[in-house]
């Protein structure tokens, strides 16, 4: 009996004993306990503590180690270190709120410098197959998500809401293939190309695509330059860039304009000029809010909102009318507008000479910046037709002019008759934009002849200033702007005319300096 309950007692112990020593060595093992977590979900334990796989790798960027990307890292640090480093500048002006909205979809935040590749950053680019904007969509994409396209307006050049629309597109790329290489394939050569890709290979990789080249050379090259960017930004100091977005200082505002509003109007009320307010909206093809807009969402310098605001408490659709009615009235009507297709070698600034106007001026009514590059082949929009004083080098047009005699059935001098008690009026032919017309007024009485003023009558054209003009005429800019009822500040309308009243000695002074 003793023996028997000696024996339960031994056994009573072993028992107490082995789960204590079992949990000994076990917790003694890091890597055992590393292993054994690894695996729980694989054997069924604990799956409710791990997110989904694709949600989890949707928001994340993998670069991996591959030769392609290695290339282009090189390549943008050395060879192209200049305009990487530009692009990376003008990125600095858009990053920060473009990732907010990645951020927002669930996306990869450094997926916004898809742009960079795609357009350096510049909101008005437009590709050899009309892909337009910083994210290059073209317009079915845009309309697809969303993006409106018309007369007045094309949202692809809007910087936020194409990356809106870019976000969403890649978004649904991902979605489509669960893998980032392959989305941003797709979002280059369309997601039909990358999946007839894989359907005619059997293979399941971007990579594998690439190398046994069943896709195309551009998108083969591009996932790896959008990687290769990424991997550059996470450590711009390491490949001798300077770079920090997170300085970004807000520089704009939007306030809410109703639609038909001319941008011209907002200057002359507000004095901001209509230059800045189109720089700020790229995506405004004319110089007016859309009509079809009950409320326009209008982009402003930094502190003006309140000022336009105050302005259009008292805006008035009749006002702008009225001015149309009384511009239509006038006897000098505007230049038709010319086009022109750019050439190899062509600048905004050779242009701007060659048509007599700002290169600023000529970029902005194309829709472009003036330190955007030129495309060849690219149509343009000029101000107007070349006039005989348009076409003089630039040398010659900045002489002061000197009158011809006119030849009969000319009009573009007026000779009157000789004056009697008072002086008729002097009778103005019309002229074309940029022409100059001048009348010689009648002696008075007890003078001689050409010792009177003279009357020129000036066509403005687009890109003239009130200081070019009065430079022409060799008159101070005060003098113009009293003889025309007009201030120092104000932008001069194309198609009106100056009236600008010259002595007569100037001309024949400056015609016996030509003479020697």
């Amino acid at each position: 009996m003793k023996n028997r309950l000696l024996a339960f007692t031994l056994l009573g112990c072993s028992i107490v004993l082995v789960p204590g020593c079992s949990t000994f060595p076990f917790k003694s093992s890091g890597a055992s306990d590393i292993s054994a977590r690894k695996t729980a979900p694989a054997q069924g334990l604990n799956p409710q503590n791990l997110p989904p796989a694709p949600v989890a790798a949707k928001s994340e960027l993998a670069i991996p180690d591959h030769p392609s990307i290695d290339y282009w890292v090189r390549r943008y640090s050395d060879k192209n270190h200049k305009s990487f480093q530009t692009q990376l500048d003008r990125a600095c002006n858009y990053v920060v709120p473009a990732e907010e909205i990645f951020v927002r979809k669930g996306l990869p935040k450094e997926l916004v410098y898809v742009a960079l590749v795609e357009s350096g950053f510049s909101p008005t680019a437009r590709s050899h197959a009309n892909a337009v904007g910083m994210y290059q969509i073209i317009s079915k994409t845009g309309t697809r998500f969303g993006l409106e396209q018309n007369q007045y307006i094309d949202e692809r050049r809007h910087p936020m809401k194409a990356a809106q629309a870019a976000a969403d597109y890649l978004s649904f790329l991902y979605d489509t293939f669960k893998s980032w290489p392959l989305a941003l394939a797709g979002y280059t050569a369309g997601e039909n190309a990358v999946q007839g890709a894989l359907d005619k290979s059997g293979l399941k990789d971007f990579w594998a695509l690439q190398e046994n080249g069943y896709l195309p050379s551009e998108t083969r090259d591009y996932v790896p330059k959008v990687l290769a960017t990424v991997k550059i930004i996470r450590s711009p100091k390491q490949y001798g860039f300077h770079y920090n977005p997170q300085y970004y200082v807000k520089k704009h505002e939007t306030v809410k304009v109703p639609g038909g509003v001319k941008l011209a109007w907002i200057e002359k009320k507000t004095g901001i000029p209509e230059e800045s307010l189109l720089n700020c909206n790229p995506e405004l093809c004319k110089p007016v809010t859309p009509p079809q807009c009950s409320d326009y969402e209008l982009c402003v310098p930094l502190g003006t909102g309140d000022d336009i605001l105050t302005q259009l408490a008292s805006y008035s659709p009749q006002e702008e009318k009225a001015e149309k009615k009384v511009l239509a009235a006038s006897p000098v009507a505007a230049a038709p507008a010319a086009s022109y297709k750019v050439r190899r070698g062509d600048t905004w600034t050779s242009l701007s000479r060659k048509y007599k106007c700002s290169a600023a001026s000529l970029a902005s009514m194309n829709g472009m910046k003036a330190s955007q590059p030129l495309q060849v082949g690219r149509t343009l929009k000029l101000p107007g037709k070349m006039t005989a004083t348009a076409a003089l080098p630039a040398r010659e047009a900045s002489k002061p002019l000197v009158v011809a005699k006119a030849k009969p059935g000319k009009a573009t001098v007026s000779a009157p008759a000789p004056a009697k008690k008072s002086a008729a009026p002097v009778p103005v032919a019309k002229a074309k934009p940029g022409k100059t017309t001048v009348a010689a007024s009648a002696p008075a009485k007890g003078k001689a002849a050409g010792a009177g003023p003279k009357s020129a009558h000036y066509v403005v054209r687009q890109g003239d200033t009130l200081w070019a003009i009065a430079d022409k005429f060799r008159i101070p800019v005060k003098t113009l702007c009293t003889q025309n009822d007009l201030k120092p500040n104000q932008k001069l309308v194309p198609g009106n005319s100056l009236t600008v009243y010259t002595s007569q000695q100037e001309p024949e002074r400056v015609s016996k300096k030509k003479g020697n």
